[in-house]
């Protein structure tokens, strides 16, 4: 016999909510006001039809279940189990529900002016096909970006001949960690494959995955593709944007199985990513934050500015400050909206995209600002979308249920240890990186300190390397790199921050300078043109943005420079390159 679910037809609320059960249940349960049905069953009364409704899942004379349990059964019926499981088994659920139930039956006119501009005039089940669809392809083109951009640096970087020999990194941690070293760094170069070659792999996995093809395999093969660079890019691989890739290829391949688990998943990881990126910037304690001036210093200050970075740092101080109180609202108070109704989603998602929108005019952050906004779309549905929903598709949605579910509890731990400590289980799968912490600019930096490499043939006359997009030439224009990241010049802007004995990397690079290594020569713009200099030392400038002068600056104008630097230091002595000379004696060779 099919269920029954008896109603009342008279209450605005309940044709409401029976509506969007109906949707659920299709033909599994029949739906019948109370008015026209009551005489079938002379053990309840009006009183009890008007204030509750009523399931009876064996006819008349068999069992009946109302309230919170009867509406539990019913989303049971239409593939809603999670609700009625947790009515169930926890303690005390139950009793809530209940006592929810009967609030809400006593108050239902003015639940129903709340519900209609919250989840729309009329309810419906939210369907996520599309929204999943658009989910997935937005993240496989971030990732085919990074592989693009890092690819193309891959020889400069970790290349035989680059600043950071991958094939000697790894050496180096299987001499220190011996067999641990395999799960420390995770990556199939382990077994002797070229990096070009997993490179390509992985653009290849993710132009599968943005054609919509394979999707469970494309994901994978993309995420493992990215975190065996990621494992030996070392500082140049080491920033949130990539862990957060990593993660949301993880989360794809849930979201090719589950559309719906995978749909929560990623509106759980932009829940971390944005309220902990908030929470950090209270918890470092940062003087600039709190009194809300950080914005001054942040467009000039930030690693790779645009050149509208240096209007938005014109802006009145007031104006800044209102900002950063806005960023604070952004980033701490609408992320709780993500676990609200559908309408309180949209608006949180509206303002988490135009916030990464302004950042992303600003500031060259390659892919991540794109990648953040991907993830924004997850808190969506297909009907505010406004898109047809696909046709029902078989798939294989246990597993991933389930791995969603251990994603999400690892996520939430990891949120958690930002404010307590205890063991967190989401440590246990670090070097996999499919959950991770995040928390930008927590501290704010209120000075400008640029490093220009130079390099000289006789020690006397010093010539300038310049950087393809960091700040060098005071007349050139801020550039504009995103999505591609150049990771050298991003690389350059920490290494201001602090000495050399603290970021050895740079004498690598300064190595491969001496040695006018082409691959690397290929991102720096070489005044020697080929040629080894003798010498390269490091000088540290202050550098500001030009003032204002009632004129943006224009390139090739004496009043038009965008940067002003002065304050030198010298941040790094002069190296000599090392080259054989022959002395008197045949068998001497000293170095010079």
């Amino acid at each position: 016999m099919t269920p029954r679910l008896v109603y009342d037809g008279d209450c605005g609320f309940c044709r409401y909510t029976v509506d969007y059960a109906r949707a659920l249940t299709r033909d599994g349960v029949e739906y019948l006001p109370y008015q026209a049905v009551a005489g079938e069953y002379p053990s309840l009364g009006t009183v009890d039809f008007s204030h509750s409704i009523w399931l009876f899942e064996a006819g008349p004379d068999g069992p009946a279940a109302s309230g919170a349990d009867a509406a539990f059964r019913t989303l049971a019926l239409g593939g809603r189990r999670g609700w009625r499981w947790v009515y169930r088994h926890v303690p005390g659920f139950a009793w809530v529900a209940e006592r929810g139930y009967d609030w809400v039956a006593r108050h239902r006119e003015g639940c129903l002016r709340i519900a209609r501009p919250l989840f729309g005039r009329e309810l419906a089940p939210a369907r996520l096909e599309r929204t999943a669809d658009i989910v997935y392809r937005g993240i496989a083109a971030c990732a085919l970006m990074a592989f693009v951009s890092l690819w193309l640096q891959g020889e400069a970087l970790i290349g035989d001949n680059g600043v950071l020999p991958a094939g000697e990194f790894l050496e180096a941690v299987k001499a220190t960690y011996g067999v641990g070293g395999y799960w420390s760094v995770p990556t199939v170069l382990w077994l002797g494959v070229p990096f070009h070659w997993v490179f390509a792999f992985g653009t290849l996995c993710a132009v599968v995955a943005l054609a919509g093809k394979l999707r469970t395999c494309a994901a994978v093969g993309a995420y493992a593709s990215y975190l065996s660079i990621v494992g030996v890019g070392q500082v140049f691989t080491s920033f949130q944007w990539d862990t957060l890739l990593l993660e949301c290829l993880f989360a794809a391949a849930v979201l090719a199985r589950s559309p719906v688990a995978g749909v929560w998943v990623v509106r759980l990881l932009a829940f971390r990513f944005l309220f902990l990126s908030g929470a950090v910037k209270l918890l470092s304690g940062d003087p600039v934050w709190a009194d809300l001036t950080a914005l001054e210093y942040h467009f000039e200050t930030q690693p790779l500015p645009t050149a509208l970075a240096w209007f938005a740092h014109q802006l009145p101080a007031s104006v800044l400050a209102f900002a950063v109180g806005a960023t604070f609202a952004v980033e701490l108070v609408l992320p709780f909206l993500i676990f609200g109704p559908r309408k309180l989603r949209a608006i949180a998602a509206a303002a988490f995209i135009g916030f990464e929108v302004l950042i992303l005019v600003t500031g060259n952050y390659n892919f991540f600002n794109l990648l953040t906004i991907v993830v924004c779309i997850a808190l969506l549905d297909d009907r505010l979308l406004r898109l047809r929903p696909l046709p029902p598709q078989r798939l294989h949605r246990l597993g991933a249920r389930w791995l969603a579910t251990v994603l999400i509890v690892l996520g939430l731990c990891q949120t958690a240890a930002a404010f307590a400590r205890f063991p967190n289980p989401a440590g246990w799968v670090r070097p996999l990186r499919i959950v991770n912490g995040y928390g930008l600019f927590a501290v704010m930096t209120t000075e400008r300190r640029e490093l220009v490499i130079e390099g000289s043939m006789d020690g006397r006359q010093w010539l300038e390397y310049e950087f393809p997009y960091k700040p060098g030439d005071l007349d050139r224009v801020p550039g504009w790199a995103a999505p591609h990241q150049p990771r050298l010049d991003w690389q350059m802007w920490f290494a201001a921050l602090s000495r050399p004995e603290y970021d050895p990397w740079i004498y690598d690079l300064v190595f491969r300078l001496l040695q006018a290594e082409p691959a690397v020569l290929k991102w720096i713009d070489d005044p020697f043109d080929g040629e080894r200099p003798r010498t390269v030392r490091i000088i540290s400038y202050r550098y500001n943005f030009s003032p204002p002068d009632g004129v943006p600056p224009r390139a090739g104008e004496d009043r038009g420079r965008w940067w002003t630097r002065s304050d030198p230091r010298l941040w790094l002595e002069p190296l000599p390159r090392r080259v054989p000379r022959v002395t008197h004696d045949p068998l001497e060779v000293a170095l010079k």
